[in-house]
């Protein structure tokens, strides 16, 4: 396209950009004013935001400029410009959660993450694509976003993410914030070809952002690298994480049933390459049986609508059903009649599943799937609404026992492959440390010429 600025950070880390700012190669309002103007350009066939906040963040940018020239520095994430999904309430932009239903009374302030955000210097452009109420990657009420991995067809970008997953793809932002309840970072991050951090769902506290299941919703963000991903979460939670580990030595688990199980060619040839890779340099690939997935759906199923209908409200979603998207009227249609009692089951099972699993990871680093079992197909093959739940199983079908385990996970993307293909990496809870410095090991081993 005649007179696009190039992507910043197409070719910088954010560490690297954070160097280039302190020394005065560049600036946070030039950076921030180059993705504005790639934002107008793109995003009108791409649809990534749906809110754009043009002179906040410029006059953000220029307010971080004035800190630096003072001497003020205020860590990593200092003039990076990030896009944030619309679940997070971010003072002064709307909150739709991707809905024609008014719900605006349910977030009402900022929350840790954005706060943490703010803390650190980052400049917030503006608010992505969510589906409804982070419901699956599919709308029909709302336009979804076009995935820019392909400028000819229009595929799927995944969701309820796809807007920060493409927003980051197409270079329109640094970094993005998605959130992931049963893979909504993971899955969209594996089909638009960029990394998805999945946080445990301890991490951070969840206020500030619109709840779909507080006891699965975890936050998330998506970068271009793992590394970038690791400055961030040691930005945002003032930490650091240990050394990064040595391939050789890697111990690394390949869990079954379901996982590698129906894949498409594509998926299956670029995570079995992947493996093979990272065998030959010296890491440790051992099966795991695990039970415990045939478990996943049925939880997920019952603990997921039903906390969504009780933060909505019954009757609010009764009186509205007709403005919401089809897809979101299917899951509340197959919720209504459950009871109280098969919620408090599904929690108890949830908690077992969660303990049981957390014991078959000892021993292993970290566990290897593929993201999902499929590469992202066009949009229009999903048009009935039969299709797009069809397509919502199986997309997230990987992804979703992450979240059921309370694992975290990130998905990987692996460069090899025509169509994006993403190697999901899980560890037990609190270990998001570790799961990315293992994370950076593999994508430095993958990356690498052999």
């Amino acid at each position: 396209m005649a007179n696009l600025p190039d992507n910043p950070f197409a070719d910088l880390t954010l560490a690297e950009y954070g160097q280039r700012l302190r020394r005065g190669e560049t600036s946070a309002e030039r950076v921030t004013a180059t993705l504005l103007q790639r934002i107008e350009a793109l995003d009108p066939k791409l649809g990534a935001y749906a809110y754009v906040a043009r002179e906040p963040a410029l006059a953000a940018a220029r307010a971080i400029d004035a800190l630096l020239r003072s001497g003020t520095d205020l860590g990593p994430l200092m003039g990076v410009p990030v896009a944030v999904k619309d679940l997070y309430f971010v003072e002064g932009m709307p909150l739709a959660a991707g809905s024609k239903l008014d719900v605006s009374d349910i977030v009402r302030t900022e929350g840790a993450f954005i706060r943490a955000l703010r803390r650190g210097g980052a400049i917030i452009l503006g608010k992505t694509w969510t589906s409804e109420f982070a419901l699956g990657g599919i709308n029909f009420i709302q336009r979804v976003p076009w995935n820019p991995c392909d400028a000819a067809i229009q595929r799927t970008p995944g969701g309820s993410s796809g807007g920060s997953a493409v927003a980051t793809a197409a270079g329109l932002c640094a970094f993005a914030l998605g959130t992931d309840t049963g893979g909504s970072v993971r899955m969209p991050a594996a089909l638009c070809g960029v990394f998805g951090h999945k946080f445990s769902s301890g991490a951070f506290s969840l206020d500030g952002i619109f709840p779909l299941s507080p006891t699965l919703d975890s936050p998330g963000v998506f970068t271009i690298t793992a590394r970038d991903a690791l400055t961030v979460r040691n930005a945002l939670t003032r930490s650091r994480s240990g050394a990064i580990p040595a391939i050789s030595g890697l111990r690394l688990g390949k869990p079954a049933p379901l996982f590698f199980d129906d894949l498409d060619i594509e998926v299956a040839q670029a995570v079995d390459a992947a493996l093979e890779r990272l065998q030959r340099a010296g890491a440790t690939i051992t099966p795991v049986d695990v039970p415990e997935v045939a478990e996943f759906e049925t939880v997920f199923g019952r603990i997921v609508p039903l906390e969504l209908l009780d933060i909505l409200g019954r009757e609010r979603v009764r009186e509205n059903l007709e403005i919401l998207d089809p897809v979101t009227r299917a899951r509340f249609s197959a919720t209504f009649d459950l009871s109280r009692a098969e919620y408090e089951e599904a929690r108890q099972r949830q908690r077992v599943l969660r303990d049981t699993v957390q014991r078959r990871m000892a021993g292993f680093d970290a566990w290897l799937t593929p993201a999902t079992p499929l590469v992202p197909g066009p949009l229009a093959a999903y048009s009935t609404l039969e299709s797009a739940l069809a397509w919502n199983r199986r997309a997230l079908r990987n992804t979703r026992p992450g979240n059921v385990f309370d694992q975290c996970g990130v998905s990987l993307p692996l460069r090899s492959a025509m169509l994006p293909v993403g190697l999901q990496i899980l560890c037990p809870p609190n270990h998001d440390g570790k799961l990315l410095a293992v994370a950076c090991a593999l994508e430095a081993a993958l990356s690498s010429p052999e």
